[in-house]
């Protein structure tokens, strides 16, 4: 008898991802996907933040994620466009 099937799912795309870093003080940063855009969003207060070897790998997957999302978005887009 397998698995019953999950009754709480994720329908939507991912749009945000939460990536530890180094400031002031230990913090964390977002990347959003906004309408085929990318924002990064630093720590309140900081002007930068630094990314030891862990945390790189996070943030180059979770850039490879929101690159592949906003480029959905404008496959998205420019099919909405094509047909009206």
């Amino acid at each position: 008898m397998g698995d019953p099937e999950p009754m709480i799912k994720v329908t939507l795309p991912k749009r945000e991802w939460l990536l530890r870093c180094y400031s002031d003080k230990e913090d964390v940063f977002t990347i959003e996907v906004q309408r085929g855009g990318i924002d990064l969003f630093l720590p309140s207060g900081s002007d930068t933040v630094r990314l030891e070897a862990p945390q790189i790998a996070a943030f180059r997957d979770a850039l490879d994620e929101a690159i592949a999302q906003a480029e959905a978005d404008l496959r998205a887009e420019v099919r909405v466009d094509a047909v009206t």
